[in-house]
């Protein structure tokens, strides 16, 4: 037999065989199924038909049920409309991670910017202009609202929060669980009066809905409620999580039953000096909730605190020492600073990575120019890549 045509024929089948595969939209999609999310983005470029079933709410949906680990990270620039997505484990190079270009946030035009307020899940809460209730008084109109999908590049803009000249926006996040729903809900926490005022009201958005802005139950005092945080709540589990700058109690919002509850603060190491400015990481990965605080004494040092299932308390997970990373990056030590400040070494918390398998968890660290991901239990094997 001629080897050539053996070979034309041979191709001839395999092109048909990919033709039936690309034609049955059950077996193109079981195979999507175990693809990582990487790949399922470059292959929306492969035709409208394929960026159709990629984009879909429900395949998204049934990818995000699979336990897979954790794909990358989106990282907003500070007073920039645009954000960046660092991929953790890439499938192309041996899982080592590697960044997308930055994006810029063009989905709207808005004379004051686009800010990101938040992203949850793969979507992110954007404000027309900045929230904080200390510069903007809402004898102002109210700000602009969006939910935007930065993979498929759908929005939807929020209708305005109604209300008085009185009231002010302490905080707004959004809840999303693309593995239970399709849906999303943005939670807003106001003050009745001035920003200091105890008297609080939670208001809903949902997307299922897609109607105005429902008040959740009656006005309620919370006390010290100029000490916490909700500019930096974590969705986690069904709810809403601030942290205080007080020692003792912050808030959850449990966003399906719309119940407001206390949470404990973590005791760390029984340490007088503790204050909220230790805090380098508050956040959530495969179900769990973090703080990362660093030590006083020893500021190369911090402990990975993680949230007992029942909010009894919280509990070490990691004790981390990155006086290795420091000793192989020594441009992390800011010299114009002094020895004993707490920012004296240049380093942010990027996030705590959960793995299945315990031992597979990770940090992910921003240092100057670029950014370091590292196993918890094997520090010395840091995996380097730039940003």
């Amino acid at each position: 037999m001629n080897p050539t045509k053996r070979i034309f024929t041979a191709s001839s089948n395999t092109m048909k065989s990919a033709e039936t595969i690309a034609n049955n939209v059950d077996l193109l999609t079981q195979i999507l199924l175990f693809l990582p999310i990487k790949s399922l983005l470059k292959f929306k470029s492969v035709s409208k038909h394929w960026l159709s079933l990629i984009s879909d709410p429900d395949l998204r949906r049934r990818v995000s049920s699979t336990k897979k680990p954790i794909s990358g990270l989106f990282l907003f620039r500070t007073f920039s409309p645009s954000y960046d997505f660092l991929f953790i484990h890439n499938d192309d190079d041996n899982n080592n991670p590697s960044p997308v270009p930055s994006r810029p946030l063009t989905f709207v035009e808005h004379l004051s910017g686009i800010e990101i307020l938040q992203s949850c899940n793969g979507l992110f809460l954007c404000s027309g202009y900045k929230t904080d209730p200390y510069l903007l008084p809402f004898s102002q109109p109210f700000p602009r609202f969006y939910v935007y999908n930065p993979t498929t590049n759908e929005f939807i803009k929020l209708p305005r929060l109604q209300g008085d000249t009185r009231t002010w926006v302490l905080g707004i996040n959004m809840s999303f669980d693309p593995a239970i729903s399709p849906h999303y809900k943005v939670v807003c926490f106001q003050s009745c009066g001035s920003p200091l005022d105890t008297y609080c009201r939670i208001k809903i958005y949902s997307s299922e809905t897609r109607g105005a802005w429902r008040q959740s139950g009656d006005p309620f005092s919370v006390l010290e409620v100029d000490h916490l945080m909700f500019d930096f709540g974590v969705f986690c589990n069904g709810a809403i999580h601030w942290l205080s700058h007080s020692e003792t109690t912050s808030l959850r919002f449990n966003v399906d039953k719309e119940k407001l509850r206390e949470m404990p603060m973590p005791l760390v190491h029984n340490d007088p000096n503790w204050d909220a400015s230790t805090v380098r990481y508050f956040g959530e990965s495969n179900g769990h909730l973090h703080i990362v605080n660093l030590h006083h004494s020893r500021r190369t040092e911090f402990d990975v605190s993680e949230i007992e299932r029942e909010y009894s308390g919280w509990f070490v997970k990691y004790r981390v020492d990155i006086n290795g990373v420091l000793r192989a990056f020594p441009e992390m030590i800011r010299r114009y600073l002094d020895p004993l400040d707490m920012d004296y070494y240049g380093f942010s918390i990027l996030c705590v990575v959960r793995e299945e398998a315990d031992e597979e968890s990770s940090l992910v660290l921003h240092i100057p120019g670029k950014a370091l991901r590292f196993n918890v239990k094997k520090l010395l094997k840091a995996l380097r890549f730039r940003y």
